[in-house]
């Protein structure tokens, strides 16, 4: 069976970053009202950080201290079943955003619980809850547009 290392997980986390980055700097182009598109800017700006310092983690560092590796197939159920595209509408941004967000959060606990280095858990932890915010703010519109809307 295949493992997953924290390597693959700071891999994996760098590009789900990048694409929540585009997806927000889209949803902010597709968004009638100043307060969303204000609001995806943000989210945006917050993914790009994310990336940024998910990229000077020294994943090799990070391999030194005990890992309690988790199965590949588990890594699955953090992917979601949408590919992002730039013509996405609305609503499939936001539905896309919420899997995202969620499986986000879900796998930072699960990287932290991969190491023993407190700072590397108390970053992913951060993440973690920075994420759940995210898919708080996205449930909030998804509920006044989607929903009451249409």
């Amino acid at each position: 069976m295949e493992f997953v290392s924290l390597e693959d997980v700071i891999k994996f986390a760098i590009e789900r970053e990048d694409t929540a980055y585009r997806l927000y700097k889209r949803a902010a182009e597709l968004s009638a009202g100043p307060a969303a598109r204000k609001m995806f800017e943000e989210l945006a700006a917050e993914e790009a950080a994310h990336k940024d310092v998910f990229s000077k983690i020294d994943a090799e560092k990070a391999e030194n201290h005990k890992l309690c590796k988790i199965p590949e197939t588990s890594i699955a159920k953090y992917l979601t079943d949408v590919t992002f595209r730039p013509d996405m509408s609305y609503r499939e941004i936001l539905v896309y955003a919420l899997k995202t967000e969620d499986n986000a959060y879900q796998l930072y606990k699960a990287a932290a619980g991969m190491t023993d280095d407190e700072r590397l858990q108390k970053v992913l932890m951060s993440f973690a809850d920075v994420e759940l915010g995210h898919r708080r703010k996205i449930e909030g519109i998804y509920e006044d547009k989607v929903l009451t809307e249409g």
